[in-house]
């Protein structure tokens, strides 16, 4: 049994390796320059091992996102005021997120377009998106129960994904320049701003405060 742990444990430390080099490859040659070999030899391993973890280089890439994705969602959670009222709750959950996209505007583009249509047998859920649903659905019923929410519909749910769909449209305006160049500082805070202004109108139809609709957005630079 301690055998099988200690497998266990190589077995992570090395698939770890191993996406932290593939991450730091395809951000210094970018994506389509990098090969697997360059992978294997950055993380100190055979181009073997790195098979054995990964099926190829499309695979790698879906660890990234994976993870980069998951270590965001973890700690926009994790930082996250209770008190605050749900409008600030889910601008931060997504300045969290959008400063993990923001730090290598180029792999982001190209993890989130494969992520967006996932070739033949990858998978569309990375197992991320439903839990992920469901905690900020948490948050809506949550803002409800404080009374800022005179409606509920879903259970939550219909508003986690609403605010999902509001995420995403700041994303992918933020990554395509729409609110200043994503390379820029404070792309994040801009994208986050975007986000905000799409969350007011759909707050307000649940029940949140009008003044939510008068909030100040700088979305652009």
């Amino acid at each position: 049994m301690a055998a099988e742990s200690a497998r266990a444990r190589r077995k992570a430390r090395t698939r770890a390796a191993i996406v932290g080099a593939a991450r730091d490859r395809f951000v210094a040659k970018g994506y389509a320059a990098t090969t697997v070999r360059d992978v294997a030899d950055a993380a100190g391993v055979a181009v073997g091992t790195v098979h054995a973890h990964f099926a190829d280089k499309t695979a790698l890439l879906f660890a990234c996102f994976h993870d980069q994705i998951a270590d965001a969602v973890a700690l926009g959670f994790a930082s996250l005021d209770a008190d605050a009222p749900l409008i600030e709750q889910l601008t931060h959950l997504g300045r969290v997120l959008y400063a993990a996209y923001a730090r290598h505007p180029a792999l982001s583009r190209v993890m989130f377009t494969a992520s967006l249509f996932p070739r033949e047998g990858q998978p569309a859920d990375d197992g991320l998106f439903e839990p992920f649903i469901e905690e900020v659905a948490g948050l809506y019923r949550a803002a409800a129960a404080r009374g800022e929410l005179a409606r509920l519909p879903g259970d939550g749910r219909r508003g986690a994904h609403l605010f999902f769909s509001a995420y995403l449209t700041a994303l992918i305006g933020g990554l395509a320049g729409a609110y200043g160049p994503a390379e820029q500082t404070g792309a994040a805070d801009r994208w986050a701003g975007a986000l905000r202004a799409l969350l007011a109108g759909h707050l307000v139809g649940f029940g949140g405060p009008l003044a939510w609709l008068d909030s100040p957005v700088e979305a652009h630079p």
